[in-house]
């Protein structure tokens, strides 16, 4: 019976682990963009840079979105969805060759009432939608920015 419950309780102890980024020890490549989000995105969210989308591709876990191939200089970034609220959703930053930016976003879940675009909330569906439009986000082209979780 006691086993039991230290087996539980270590299997709960373990169950919110992670691995966060860590700015001290880990350098952000020049002209990349970091966002790091409190918790693993599930659903759509739209990323603009300097006010134009870029194609998100997801992958398993979805926590760290890096951003590559920023040209350099002072930019600014929009996450937003309709299924969570982010904090922050917008901000400026600044890249050089040497130095890229680091964001951590705070993530909370938001389900509202209103009518959605499958391809607002559904990852499949996203990616779908992209095809569709002639979109790779796996094959980019050249000089593209590329947003992709890792």
């Amino acid at each position: 019976m006691i086993r039991g419950f230290l087996l539980t309780l270590f299997v709960l102890s373990l169950s919110g682990c992670h691995k966060y980024f860590d700015v001290e020890n880990e350098t952000v490549p020049g002209n990349t963009l970091v966002l790091e989000f409190s918790t693993q995105v599930k659903y759509v969210m739209t990323l603009k840079i300097n006010g134009k989308e870029i194609p998100v591709k997801y992958s398993g876990n979805n926590r760290v979105l890096t951003i590559e191939g920023l040209p350099e200089g002072t930019h600014n970034f929009n996450v937003n969805s309709i299924s969570y609220v982010f904090g922050p959703e917008f901000d400026s930053f600044k890249v050089t060759p040497d130095r890229g930016a680091y964001f951590f976003v705070q993530a909370r879940k938001y389900r509202s009432g209103l009518p959605k675009n499958r391809a607002q909330v559904s990852i499949r569906a996203y990616r779908r939608s992209l095809k569709q439009q002639g979109i790779d986000p796996e094959a980019p082209t050249e000089g593209a920015i590329v947003a992709r979780f890792r």
